[in-house]
């Protein structure tokens, strides 16, 4: 591997060598708030991982605590598992079933990824394979202080918010990659009616309070991708 001499050379080197697919200004939320996310207690988390690339600059940044890198590392997770119906899904069974397909990437793939920016002893690191709806409630995750969503589609944004919203600390950030799709969307807005959560989103780059229903950009749910919480 390339010498990394920079968290942004580090995030080029991932995104050049398609080891992530999160674009440069996805980033900012770290690069704008690490800082305050590090005084907060409690580990990283991030669910749905791809290749790992995210999670490789999560552990690079925050390297006091510990990080947890969740996916089914099969693709999606079936339609007719979920535990949360959703008409509009769009991830048929054939490309959710499918095991060694472009969006479903190995633990083993991914583990070498790590293991390629040294970090493949690292004690903090801690891998969870499965569906979140069957491995986040006995994962022993017990405080969080940084969340990010990255799992495409509605039950399980709305799975990984009901198991893991309560461990977000106060002061916590929770980052939405999927904030651009509607079916995720949809899932933040049924989890923050229950929860009476103000609906309103950071924008990733400019801080921007969005109002989750209405629309700002031409991405299909009206907002763009990456957009945040901070736990109040």
């Amino acid at each position: 591997m390339d010498i990394i001499t920079s968290y942004e050379d580090l995030v080029k080197h991932l995104i050049d060598n398609k080891i992530t697919m999160v674009r440069p200004d996805e980033f900012k939320t770290i690069f704008n708030h690490h800082s305050e996310i590090s005084e907060v207690d409690g580990d990283i988390v991030e669910c749905g991982v791809w290749r790992g690339g995210f999670s490789i600059f999560l552990s690079y940044v925050f390297q006091d605590k510990n990080i947890w890198v969740c996916d089914s590392y099969e693709g999606f997770q079936p339609i007719e598992i979920a535990k949360h119906s959703y008409a509009r899904e769009r991830h048929t069974n054939h490309y959710t079933h499918n095991s060694v397909g472009p969006i479903a990437i190995s633990l083993e793939e991914v583990q070498s990824h790590f293991k390629s920016y040294g970090l493949g002893d690292d004690k903090r690191i801690k891998f969870l394979k499965g569906f979140v709806k069957d491995t986040l409630p006995t994962s022993g995750i017990e405080k969080v202080s940084l969340l990010r969503i990255d799992v495409d589609a509605f039950s399980a944004t709305l799975e990984t918010l009901e198991e893991l919203y309560d461990k977000v600390q106060l002061g916590g950030y929770i980052i939405f990659d999927d904030s651009g799709l509607y079916e995720s969307l949809d899932a933040i807005r049924v989890f923050f009616k229950q929860r009476g959560i103000p609906e309103f989103l950071n924008h990733p780059v400019t801080n921007q309070q969005l109002d989750i229903n209405l629309r700002y950009t031409k991405d299909d749910s009206g907002l763009p991708p990456g957009c945040y919480i901070i736990k109040k």
